[in-house]
């Protein structure tokens, strides 16, 4: 029952939502935000379906529930955002945040859809808990990244409002600026220290196994960059102060976003992680490029 559960459903879903959101802006509704809240319950049971049938199934080593390849690394990340984007709802049920999360999701849920057809993560073995704690910090690193991202857009954007005029526009309604500063700011701590144990247990990783380690590989060199830009933007806003603290680090964390985007890009077209020469999946059966939509 689990395999008839495909991408369109949940994504359908997630974009409806997404117009209805928008749709708030135009009078008011009766029930609209609980459309919005049905909408996403919808969406999240259709996609922890299809993300459990698609994570039970065994890898190269045999174990199950694991994330065996980009596709399924990057519908998890997306998968989380929209259970954070649904929690965010409910403590904010009349604010528009959904307007800034959810194009967050169904970006994350397009990048697995484009790179569905890479190849798997390499096999278990003595360095398949490095390769677990690689894994799951980067994803982690991801979801705070793009919260940021969104957190830092709506900064932005209220605070420009209240600046032009006092008491902003009633439409658009957006959580308080202290509410969206400290987010931003948890949201750029967190990517520094998850970004921290991924860098790290990544070169632990490559140290177990008998490949050379090629420090130039574009997927190395991006993560670097990306760890490195990021422990360098905490540093900035903890050991720094003034006035405009609030849309500094809102426009860090859009910056986070920027290069996360690229250097996802660097590393789904790179054969950072995967296993050489297979391009199948690891079951025998479905080839990765073979995603249900």
């Amino acid at each position: 029952m689990l395999s008839g559960v495909t991408v369109s459903c949940f994504l359908f879903s997630y974009l409806l939502a997404l117009v209805w959101e928008a749709v708030r802006l135009i009078g008011k509704r009766t029930g609209r935000t609980w459309i919005t809240v049905f909408l996403l319950i919808a969406g999240l049971v259709a996609h922890a379906s299809f993300l459990y049938y698609h994570l039970r199934l065994p890898d190269a080593a045999g174990a199950p529930l694991a994330i065996n390849n980009w596709f399924q690394w990057s519908m998890a990340g997306s998968f989380i955002l929209a259970i954070l984007c649904f929690l965010l709802i409910l403590r904010n049920p009349q604010t528009s945040v959904s307007l800034f999360l959810l194009p967050v999701v169904l970006s994350v849920t397009g990048i697995a859809l484009v790179f569905g057809g890479s190849g798997s993560f390499g096999a278990g073995g003595s360095a398949a808990a490095w390769r677990w704690i690689h894994g799951i910090s980067l994803l982690i690193a991801t979801v705070f990244i793009s919260l940021g991202a969104a957190f830092g857009a709506m900064y932005l954007v209220q605070s420009g409002r209240l600046k032009r005029r006092p008491g902003g526009q009633r439409k658009l309604r957006l959580p308080a600026l202290e509410f969206l500063q400290r987010m931003n700011r948890w949201c750029l701590f967190a990517t520094a220290v998850a970004l921290a144990v991924g860098f790290v247990s990544g070169i632990l990783l490559q140290l177990q196994t008998d490949q050379p380690f090629r420090w130039w590989e574009g997927g190395i060199v991006a993560t670097a960059a990306l760890f490195l830009w990021s422990s360098l933007a905490a540093m900035w806003e903890v050991f720094s102060t003034g006035s405009m603290g609030g849309r500094r680090v809102a426009r860090l964390v859009v910056a986070n976003f920027l290069l996360l985007v690229v250097v996802l890009t660097a590393l789904m077209v790179s054969s950072h992680g995967l296993q050489e020469g297979r391009q199948d999946s690891p079951t025998g059966g479905q080839q990765a490029g073979e995603v249900p939509r």
